[in-house]
């Protein structure tokens, strides 16, 4: 059921438009009518809510439409391909400064028993040379972030469509349908998306503005009605062309004339020439489970499972979670994975990645011991060479689908800084990355997430960037029993382990695990970064004695969500109370 059915028959115009009241309300109340239906039974008094619980499947994403429309995929006889393919095109629409059919996706699925990775991240158009952001042998300010050239090929349509013709059951059409629904009737502006516009009105250009501003050039106020009807026409084409419209046909002639209006330099046949990757997945063990996630490129995969396989010897819920014992161990396990992520990482068609340096036995017990040692906080350069001082930030979107029959999808996709470069593609409504940021664009230097990586990750024609996004899933016995994952740039990895070891090691529901607070240390700079009140005074003066120099984040930590199997035919899901998702059941 979609939005269309109340508007139908009215005539629709981009952006934020007055309609009858009438009009108006029918919407309003649709939408509320959807969101109740995913709302828990919980208590309003708690400080999270309870999880939702399904017997055939359950599934959770950064917003409550997106997470209907797993729902509806499901309802309809959709297996966890169609509900993850629903979701991510109806997040494209829900989220647009999040992630978007201009962006990339990593997936990493359980089919049938058998594990698999899509790596449907953006790529250097062939236009691109290593020194492409460098000017007089310094990083050219904003290039990479706010131009035409910050833009890679998207990945995310492409990715998609194969990622359903693989494994799908229902006709594409009609699992883009909520999301064709979202964009062409219009949806309900929340008060999270109303602070996400506002924060970035000055940010869009002239396109942009017109979907997202009103007329006086403000951001639409709660309660309104955002329509994105060149999104919804450049949706249906997807729906009617299989993807390929996006590719070669009328939406790719508009998207590679804004990336050259704009500076950059796509061509045609940039677009058509993207490919798909399937990669082998990042697996490894974890008191009694397996765990496969994302590798490259993404370093998340392999960061995680080598803190995972280090923290494994100690005994974390003995230590007590928040403790000063506890975060200790986890601060020295960060910071050498982070330390090691700065260098011999990058796209796998370009860069031989040695996998055991990360996740080998030997590796990881040597690290172990390291941090076993660690009675005070290990300097970063005692670690590693550090020769700048990177900075913060957090953006990106993550859902996922978890089956009674074992099958799983867990899929986390981006534009990268929040609404990309700020272009929006005229008469596509499509968000345009600003991806190329991932790369270095000068080797040892700090990317727009304060991450560093070496000439592993240096730019090059059709390469992919080093990616932070950690799609997990976690199974037993060959079937998989818990999906997690996390917007949050840098502490994407962070953020995912921590969900996993809450749940395993300190027993908690999935709701009690995502709204926990959060820690987080990258190496450099060379602080234990907490959430507000996620530490307490006297934990805090421990850890300072430690010299781990914690530090309180100015804001929250990622937006996680989690699903895990609590019994054979009893699956539980959560969305993070620190943003506005939801998730449902059936």
């Amino acid at each position: 059921m979609g939005l269309g059915h109340a508007l139908k028959g009215r005539r629709l115009t981009e952006g934020t438009v007055r309609r009858p009241r009438w009009c108006r309300q029918a919407a309003r109340m649709l939408q509320v009518a959807l969101l109740v239906t995913l709302l828990p039974h919980g208590t309003v008094e708690a400080a999270w809510r309870a999880p939702v619980h399904g017997e055939r499947a359950v599934v959770a994403s950064a917003h409550p439409l997106a997470t209907r429309a797993g729902e509806l995929a499901l309802a309809a006889g959709g297996n966890a391909a169609d509900a993850a393919v629903a979701m991510s095109f109806a997040i494209a629409v829900t989220e647009p400064w999040g992630s978007g059919l201009g962006g990339g996706a990593f997936v990493v699925s359980v089919i049938n028993g058998k594990v698999e990775t899509f790596d449907m991240r953006e790529m250097a158009p062939a236009s691109a040379t290593r020194d492409m952001f460098v000017v007089d042998g310094k990083v050219e300010k904003g290039a990479s972030i706010s131009t035409g050239r910050a833009s890679g090929v998207p990945g995310l349509v492409r990715g998609m469509v194969e990622f359903h013709k693989a494994h799908g059951s229902l006709p594409l059409a009609q699992v883009l349908a909520p999301a064709i629904s979202f964009a062409r009737d219009g949806m309900v502006v929340s008060e999270h998306m109303h602070r996400a516009i506002a924060g970035k009105a000055d940010y869009l250009n002239d396109a942009g503005r017109r979907v997202f501003l009103r007329a006086d050039g403000s951001a639409p106020k709660p309660g309104s009605i955002l329509v994105q009807a060149d999104l919804g026409k450049t949706l249906e084409r997807i729906a009617a062309t299989a993807g390929e419209d996006f590719y070669t046909g009328t939406t790719a002639k508009a998207l590679v004339a804004a990336v050259n209006a704009e500076g950059g330099a796509w061509t045609m046949a940039d677009l058509a020439g993207y490919v798909v990757k399937r990669r082998a997945p990042v697996m490894g063990t974890y008191r009694g489970y397996t765990v496969a996630s994302m590798g490259p490129p993404s370093s998340g995969g392999l960061l995680l499972v080598q803190m995972l396989k280090v923290l494994e010897r100690f005994d974390l819920h003995g230590l007590g979670f928040g403790s000063a014992a506890y975060s200790h161990k986890l601060a020295e396990a960060m910071k050498r994975a982070f330390a090691m992520r700065a260098k011999g990482l990058g796209d796998p068609d370009f860069v031989a990645v040695d996998r055991k340096r990360f996740i080998g036995d030997a590796a990881t017990k040597a690290i172990g011991d390291a941090v076993a040692a660690a009675e005070t906080s290990t300097p970063a350069s005692a670690i590693s060479e550090v020769t700048v001082k990177p900075k913060e930030s957090t953006h990106t979107s993550h859902f996922g689908v978890l089956m009674a029959n074992g099958d799983a999808v867990g899929c986390t996709q981006t534009i990268n800084l929040r609404f990309g470069s700020g272009k929006i593609a005229a008469g596509t409504g499509v968000v345009l990355n600003n991806e190329m940021d991932d790369f270095s664009a000068l080797p040892g230097s700090p990317n727009a997430f304060g991450l560093i990586g070496d000439e592993g990750n240096a730019v090059a024609a059709k390469k992919r960037p080093l990616s932070s996004m950690t799609p997990t899933i976690v199974l037993r016995d060959g079937k998989a029993v818990g999906v997690f994952g996390s917007p949050g740039g840098s502490r994407i990895i962070t953020t995912t382990l921590q969900s996993i070891l809450n749940v395993i090691d300190h027993k908690m529901n999935v709701s009690e695990a995502l709204g926990a607070p959060r820690i987080h240390h990258q190496w450099y700079p060379e602080h234990l970064f907490y959430e507000h009140r996620g530490l307490s005074p006297d934990t805090i003066t421990k850890l300072d004695a430690l010299g781990q120099q914690p530090k309180e984040l100015s804001g929250t930590m990622g937006n996680a969500m989690a699903l895990w199997r609590v019994g054979p035919t009893r699956l539980s899901g959560a969305a993070d109370p620190r943003g506005e998702g939801a998730a449902g059941a059936l």
